[in-house]
């Protein structure tokens, strides 16, 4: 029915829902041939549906942009260059991917510096959204809003490594034969197959162990920590060092819940501030410590300091953009 080089475009059809049966046939059956057919056919659509994802957030005329994009492409004005994109028949898919990428920046971007060359690297960035991305092994990594990860696309080596910034959680799928890193801030994270959060943020970097076990270096200093413990290391810090950890707060991004339980009234406000983008200050010392125990789902920031307020009897008051609990 056609050659290897065409494929591109029945993907194209294929994803865009304009194939005939004819050629979804053809397409499923490619699929099934070898799981690299299945695994690109996996990335492709990956990019398209998070370039939709982001589209509906956008205030541009996506459908309209589109339109004049599938003109332009028809008439072989691909504007590669405007894309950064690159030429050539085995890319011709991600011009289509493009047109959607462009006009979705208003809600947050998203980019994929893609080839098919495993020594090449792919970019994520979550922009103004929590994001999901799933690495060619099979790992799954959550980013915080404002966060970034990089990795070779086919984890080309005998190590798994990714580079991040801001906050992400990994949920890493074992291969003993392939040690799983993360580079962040100079430290060095690495693992064989665990589930762990990792928040670098001004050079301060914080991982914490959900299961399983890390290993973490900085300059010639090592330090292995497991469940529930956690590490924070500065940018200064000549000497690693691990603690239990307390709670679960850290995993707010994701679960949209807060969940207390002892929770001291310091480490409340300051996750808070850190999530709302506000400044709530303690203003009497024997506040500080007063634990509390419940759990918020979903909830307001108004909604959680009337909880406080009301059981432990403390008064709220907002003076400008500063929010006194006493």
């Amino acid at each position: 029915m056609t050659e290897n080089n065409n494929i591109d475009d029945l993907l194209v059809k294929v994803v865009l829902g304009e194939s005939t049966a004819e050629e979804l046939s053809f397409v499923q059956g490619w699929r099934a041939e070898r799981p690299e057919n299945e695994r690109y056919f996996s990335d492709f659509q990956r990019i398209w549906e998070e370039s939709r994802n982001l589209a509906v957030h956008s205030v541009v005329d996506e459908e309209a942009a589109w339109g004049r994009f599938k003109e332009r492409a028809g008439r072989g004005e691909t504007g590669v260059g405007a894309v950064g994109v690159g030429s050539g028949r085995r890319r011709q898919w991600m011009l289509r991917v493009a047109a959607v990428l462009i006009v979705a920046v208003a809600g947050g971007w998203f980019f994929y510096t893609y080839s098919y060359k495993p020594g090449q690297f792919l970019s994520v960035n979550s922009g103004v959204r929590v994001l999901s991305d799933t690495l060619p092994e099979g790992s799954v990594v959550t980013m915080n809003k404002e966060s970034s990860i990089r990795y070779r696309r086919r984890f080309a080596g005998d190590v798994r490594q990714v580079e991040m910034e801001g906050e992400a959680f990994f949920a890493v799928a074992q291969d003993k034969n392939k040690a799983f890193v993360v580079q962040a801030n100079g430290v060095t994270i690495t693992v064989l197959g665990t589930s762990f959060n990792v928040r670098a943020v001004k050079g301060k970097t914080e991982v914490i162990v959900e299961t399983g076990l890390v290993e973490i270096k900085k300059g010639g200093h090592v330090v292995r920590v497991g469940a529930h413990e956690k590490a924070v290391i500065g940018i200064d810090d000549a000497k690693l060092m691990k603690e239990d950890n307390p709670d679960q707060l850290y995993n707010y991004y994701r679960t949209k819940t807060f969940e207390c339980n002892g929770t001291p009234m310091w480490r409340l406000v300051e996750k808070l501030n850190e999530v709302y983008k506000v400044h709530i200050v303690i203003g009497e010392n024997r506040l500080r410590n007063l634990p509390l125990t419940t759990t918020f789902v979903d909830e307001s920031l108004d909604g959680i300091l009337n909880v406080v307020a009301k059981t432990f009897a403390i008064t709220i008051v907002r003076n400008g953009q500063e929010i006194i609990l006493k």
